[in-house]
């Protein structure tokens, strides 16, 4: 009934990203909800004597972001890690290392994360006697920014003396382990430095608090047993600020199915997923499943993580369990696969509600654009990738050339072709404004779509790809009040949507950042 509402913005450039009606000036809130968008008077038909009103002053209001492939329950329980990123070359980010070796407990192991070579004068991965020369008594470990390979110095090798012959443990000419780890070996090597749960579900509010100063009010958060447990208890305690769609690793599947779940199961703060399966690696790690070899790496083409056959095991046994897959998938030859064995799941299994997904979707080339619309599979992009790795002599241009590396991300021609697109950050960086100046400002044609186009991919594309978009990710009538006000016009200035800044997030009609008064 109109003149009770919460809350009143008006005076504002609200950007509604229902393609329909995509601007308003105003809104109304009551109990969580969206009452009104529209004109000043018809929000404040919703007024009463106890609702808040909120001058806009011409600001742009946007739905809550949606981060459509994120990270942050992992992020939680890796805060009292070293943070490499930044570091302006090798020696610096061995200097970080140093620096926590002093002041750590005798015996401690030491991880630093996110470092990129690609960013240092040096072009080089780290080794195990860079690692040595950290600390030789106690283990050292260093992960790449892409997570598909890590360092280790010699005392953490001692870990993996039991992974020989497996793919990703590389040697030198002698035999002997250079101290870089890749794919499989990585996996088998992770559970040495993996967080306990209790440093995940500890780190959650933190975590929780840096989305909000991005805007972000919706994760879809690839997580394992210990992010799940993580996030119900947080819900059941009330202490969950984020809404969560859990998107499973593909090990908890067989769990999952035996107890006959699929996915949708749960509320509007905290869903089941999708089931995260990989396909290949990265470009990063020369391990991104290609057609044609790598640049200079004549016979390299990547490696699949799966053969085919186990693949569509994968697949289609979650397929017929009633869950959504979101497949990684980078190389075009990985990209194929995936698209194929979809097609032929779907064929054997018609299934109207299945929304299966390609994350990451970076090569993709005509005929598999086609297929792709045909099939229904939504693509999961990360538009923050184009500002780290496609510049000159970004990772893209090393590992694929410069022709291949300028179709790489091909947002427009996504868009152009009618796909399905969401947009998440993969946590390289986090930051949907980031996310957004790089797919509207990309170095090359195929990589640039509208503002409008971008801020939809951020919002309406994820909610659609959790199955939630007649519940947010546009901003009308009987949605969730999730919304951020900006205090920077990205329409009026596109290339300069990376220093845009948030004024406020809101969820469920509720304030959780400002960064000044509203």
């Amino acid at each position: 009934m109109a003149g009770d509402a919460d809350l009143a913005l008006v005076g504002g450039n609200v950007f509604t990203a229902d393609p329909t009606r995509p601007w308003a000036k105003a809104l109304a809130v009551r109990g969580g909800r969206i009452v009104a968008v529209g004109t000043d008077a018809q929000a404040e038909r919703w007024a009463g004597r106890r609702t808040r009103r909120i001058d806009l002053r011409g600001r742009v209001v946007v739905p809550g972001f949606i981060d459509a492939h994120a990270h942050l329950a992992d992020a939680g329980g890796e805060l009292a890690w070293t943070d490499l990123w930044g570091s302006r070359d090798l020696a610096a980010a061995l200097a970080r290392l140093r620096k926590a070796a002093g002041s750590a407990r005798p015996g401690a192991w030491i991880v630093g994360k996110d470092w990129d070579e690609q960013a240092w004068p040096e072009r080089r991965y780290l080794t195990r006697a860079d690692l040595d020369a950290v600390a030789a008594d106690r283990p050292v470990v260093a992960l790449r920014r892409d997570r598909h390979m890590a360092s280790l110095n010699s005392k953490a090798l001692e870990a993996v003396r039991s992974f020989e012959g497996l793919r990703g443990l590389e040697v030198d000419a002698a035999g002997r382990p250079t101290g870089v780890l890749k794919e499989d070996a990585l996996d088998a090597f992770w559970p040495a430095i993996e967080p306990p749960e209790t440093a995940v579900e500890a780190g959650l509010a933190r975590i929780a608090a840096r989305a909000h100063r991005l805007g972000i009010t919706s994760i879809h958060d690839v997580v394992d047993a210990k992010g799940w447990r993580a996030y119900q208890r947080a819900q059941r305690a009330g202490r969950l600020k984020l809404r969560v769609y859990a998107m499973p690793r593909h090990g908890l599947l067989a769990s999952l199915a035996g107890a006959a779940l699929m996915t949708g199961l749960g509320d509007p703060w905290l869903r089941l997923g999708a089931v995260k399966v990989f396909s290949d690696g990265s470009l990063g790690a020369y391990t991104a499943a290609l057609a044609e070899p790598y640049e200079g790496r004549p016979g390299d083409r990547g490696m699949l993580i799966h053969s085919p056959d186990e693949l569509r095991g994968l697949l289609e046994t979650a397929h017929r369990a009633g869950f959504q897959t979101a497949t990684h998938a980078i190389g075009d030859a990985a990209i194929r696969l995936v698209v194929e064995t979809l097609e032929a799941i779907q064929e054997a299994a018609p299934r109207r509600d299945a929304r299966h997904r390609i994350e990451h979707f970076e090569l993709p080339d005509a005929g598999v654009l086609r297929r792709t619309k045909a099939a229904g599979i939504i693509a999961s992009c990360q538009p923050n990738f184009v500002g780290w790795c496609s510049g000159p002599g970004g990772t893209y241009e090393t590992r694929l050339g410069p022709e291949r590396a300028r179709h790489n991300s091909p947002f427009r021609r996504i868009v152009r072709g009618r796909i399905p697109m969401c947009f998440g950050s993969d946590g390289m960086p986090y930051g949907p404004l980031e996310g957004i100046h790089w797919a509207v400002n990309g170095f090359f044609p195929d990589q640039r779509v509208t503002v409008e186009e971008a801020v939809r991919a951020y919002t309406a594309g994820g909610a659609y790809a959790s199955f939630e978009e007649r519940e947010k990710g546009t901003l009308a009538g009987g949605r969730l009040a999730d919304f951020v006000v900006l205090h920077d016009d990205p329409f009026a200035a596109p290339d300069r949507i990376d220093s845009v800044r948030i004024d406020s997030t809101w969820i469920d009609g509720r304030v959780v950042f400002v960064r000044s008064t509203p």
